[in-house]
């Protein structure tokens, strides 16, 4: 059974719990329900938002050697990075934006996310919040005759639950101008899947796919699989990937390496919250 298989299976058994619980609608309680503690899984969203006035910090890398590679390039450390750093900010309790910039393209992010629905039904917790976003791609190698193709659009809908220990989250999302270098514009339609066992209040393994449904792409869908730990604030992420990518605008175009090959990048994200 290869890598991919254990995944989909770790996803799609969470669906099929969830399939199994008989949805009537009822009236939803209006209170705080704990769902995922960090605003992200692995690059995927959750539906989280800051609290008024709070600060976010974010740094990630992902190693551009792949782990095959070996002792010799010490399993992808040797090699080049992606790197990303972000700040964030609470507007409200349910309205929070951030400003980021990624090495590759000189890629910069704005994004503003907002909480639309948190509370229970019939007792089952449910978060759904909706991501906006714009990047400028501000220092590429071949900039393209028509200056707007250095604009990125993107649009998510996150949508998050939990049963027991298992968090689950699903984010459809919509990506315009996906390859700024193609003579026409492109775009993408993906489906983020994503799953989180926590085994205490501070560790966690975390497995996340993100197929390409419509429109471009660049070699392969996207597989990561790794571990959460939590400690006073702070969220540190380790992760392997088969995408190199770390801002929103670039991830969603796919990947250039196929998972299932062993063709997977170290990748670790830290964060803190002020």
């Amino acid at each position: 059974m290869n890598k991919i298989t254990i995944i989909i299976i770790l996803l799609l058994s969470s669906t099929a719990m969830l399939s199994q619980t008989k949805w009537q609608r009822s009236e939803p309680i209006q209170e705080h329900v704990s769902i995922f503690r960090s605003i992200e899984a692995l690059s995927l969203p959750t539906s989280e938002t800051m609290q008024s006035g709070d600060i976010y910090f974010h740094i990630s890398h992902k190693f551009l050697i792949p782990v095959s590679e070996g002792a010799e390039e010490l399993f992808g450390f040797d090699g080049g990075i992606n790197m990303r750093l972000a700040l964030g900010y609470g507007i409200t309790d349910d309205i929070f934006a951030s400003l980021g910039r990624t090495n590759l393209d000189g890629n910069i992010d704005l994004q503003v996310r907002a909480k639309v629905f948190e509370g229970r039904v019939i007792d089952i917790p449910l978060g759904i919040s909706i991501n906006g976003a714009l990047a400028y791609n501000s220092k590429v190698s071949i900039e393209p005759e028509d200056n707007s193709r250095l604009w990125q659009y993107y649009a998510q809908v996150i949508a998050n639950t939990k049963i027991g220990k298992l968090g689950l989250g699903v984010v459809p999302s919509f990506l315009y101008n996906s390859n700024m270098y193609c003579s026409e514009c492109q775009y993408t339609w993906t489906l983020g899947l994503y799953s989180q066992y926590f085994f205490n209040e501070r560790w966690s393994i975390i497995a996340e796919a993100n197929p390409t449904l419509n429109g471009w792409r660049q070699y392969y869908d996207t597989y990561s699989i790794g571990a959460e730990v939590e400690t006073a604030g702070h969220f540190f992420k380790v992760f392997l990937s088969n995408n190199v990518y770390t801002n929103m605008s670039q991830f969603l175009g796919g990947a250039r390496d196929a998972f299932d090959k062993g063709d997977i990048h170290i990748g670790f994200i830290i964060t803190r919250v002020l």
